[in-house]
């Protein structure tokens, strides 16, 4: 089959003339995608070409005329669902108690620990079942195990993924997206398989505090404190400390170089050890935010079909920050940061996503910086496209790829990928 062209290859940035799309005619339906049909569409509910042409005339159609065939078929597959992830989004609101009605008993904890808002329980719900498809299949591994690591004053949830029998594995700390007001160690489970298998390394999902409950910097502390206790105990968890890696997706690729920065100039904020940074090998930094307000991709892309609209990016604004000032810091606002001296990065950019030219302006920066670095852009895809590997040649292309740079920065022998 042929392959995407990408508009960059590995340390290549791309040009700031017209943007050069591949060469694949968005209409036909690839021999993987007509292959993996069946295998997607949901009996008893209607029918997919009704569903695509419903959804894709909701989309602009310079937008629809852009992406790839295996892209429409994720959208018709979403579509399909979308029923089942509405009831799962309304039965957990139900079931979410109001403010008045928590128990006395229960009264001092919530105040310390703020309820969620019901839309924030309905969205979360809905979200879960959505990914839920996503994440079936894919990798087995030799062992997973779920435990807590106590990070800026909390007990913070993780997972450990372990592709082989090693008694000790190099590390990669994996940061979910969802805009850091969903996302979970089950939402992004399969993602984490997959890096695991394809790099040979242990992956460590942080399944860290959400927001509104919580605000800037929370999450970017647990990210960063768990980190650093991975440097100084990870024997205790069969993780060499002293080979890691971080990878993050949207709101993860944000908290993954906020958090490299914050171990490299402030690591006392969170308790950690000065030399915690030299243990970071290599950073994977997939579709994030790097603090543009405003570009070309933001006014271009975005909208219902992929929750990334300019309301959407918005909410999410008011949801993580408690003012304005903290967007300025540059444990978030990376492109204002000091980028010199990183580990080597891979970063990757969805062509049709409003976040686009953070990426790409993030790739500029960071090579200018003078630092290793890996740019990879595919151009026919959307936002969140590391979910869609059941039906996604890019998925699995872009997770390959960045497994490789880490192993080899890790200093490992890439595994080979098993057939399914």
């Amino acid at each position: 089959m042929q392959q995407s062209r990408r508009m960059s290859q590995h340390g290549r940035i791309p040009p700031t003339g017209p943007i050069q799309t591949s060469t694949r005619t968005a209409g036909k339906l690839p021999i993987a995608s007509t292959r993996r049909r069946k295998q997607y569409i949901i009996t008893g509910m209607t029918t997919y070409d009704h569903l695509t042409s419903a959804l894709l005339d909701s989309i602009p159609h310079d937008i629809v005329n852009a992406m790839s065939a295996q892209m429409r078929d994720v959208l018709a597959v979403q579509a399909t669902r979308a029923e089942f992830c509405r009831r799962a989004a309304e039965e957990a609101g139900r079931a979410a108690p109001e403010p008045a009605n928590v128990p006395e008993s229960d009264r001092d904890q919530t105040a310390k620990s703020p309820q969620t808002p019901v839309r924030f329980v309905e969205s979360r719900a809905e979200y879960r079942a959505e990914r839920s498809y996503w994440n079936e299949g894919g990798p087995t591994m030799v062992r997973t195990v779920d435990d807590t690591i106590t990070a800026a004053g909390v007990e913070v949830p993780v997972r450990f993924h372990f592709p082989s029998t090693e008694a000790v594995l190099p590390g990669i700390v994996f940061l979910h997206g969802g805009g850091f007001t969903v996302g979970d160690l089950d939402t992004h489970d399969r993602i984490m398989r997959v890096i695991a298998e394809s790099s040979g390394a242990a992956v460590i999902g942080v399944d860290y505090s959400l927001s509104p409950e919580v605000k800037f910097p929370q999450a970017l502390y647990e990210s960063a404190g768990v980190i650093d206790h991975l440097v100084r105990r990870g024997q205790d968890f069969g993780i060499d400390g002293s080979r890691l890696a971080i990878a993050g997706d949207s709101a993860g690729s944000m908290l993954t170089i906020g958090a490299t920065l914050l171990l490299r100039d402030d690591p006392a904020s969170v308790g950690a050890h000065p030399e915690t940074f030299s243990a970071l090998r290599a950073l994977m930094a997939f579709y994030g935010g790097h603090g543009l307000s405003d570009s070309a991709s933001r006014r271009i892309f975005g909208g219902s079909w992929d929750g990334m609209g300019t309301d959407d990016l918005g909410s999410i604004m008011s949801d993580y920050f408690s003012s304005a000032d903290d967007t300025g810091s540059p444990f978030y606002h990376h492109l204002s940061a000091d980028l010199t001296g990183l580990p080597p990065v891979f970063v990757a950019a969805a062509g049709l996503d409003p976040l686009r030219d953070d990426a790409r302006a993030l790739a500029m920066r960071l090579r200018r910086a003078g630092n290793d670095l890996a740019y990879e852009e595919y151009p026919h895809v959307l936002h969140s496209f590391l979910h869609f590997g059941r039906i996604l040649d890019d998925t699995t292309d872009v997770l390959t790829k960045a497994a490789a740079f880490a192993a080899e920065r890790l200093t490992l022998c890439v595994l080979s990928r098993r057939e399914p």
